[in-house]
């Protein structure tokens, strides 16, 4: 989940968890200490960064689905 650091990203990612999904949020940056998801940080303005951070995840869990995947 994009922007899940704060506002409607972090409120999106707080309902999937809540519906009891896995979810991994995604923000350049994550101002809480414990957030009840996975976190990565990551700028989806720079697509190498999400290249590199979506292939990380997928090596982890290859089920996720990661926009910038190819």
């Amino acid at each position: 989940m994009t922007g899940a650091g704060k506002g409607i990203g972090y409120a999106t990612a707080l309902a999937f968890v809540d519906a009891g999904a896995r979810v991994i949020g995604f923000d350049r940056e994550f101002t809480q200490e414990n957030y009840p998801f996975a976190t990565e940080v990551m700028d989806v303005a720079d697509a190498a960064q999400v290249a590199q951070v979506c292939q990380r995840v997928l090596q982890k869990t290859p089920a996720a689905g990661c926009a910038g995947q190819r």
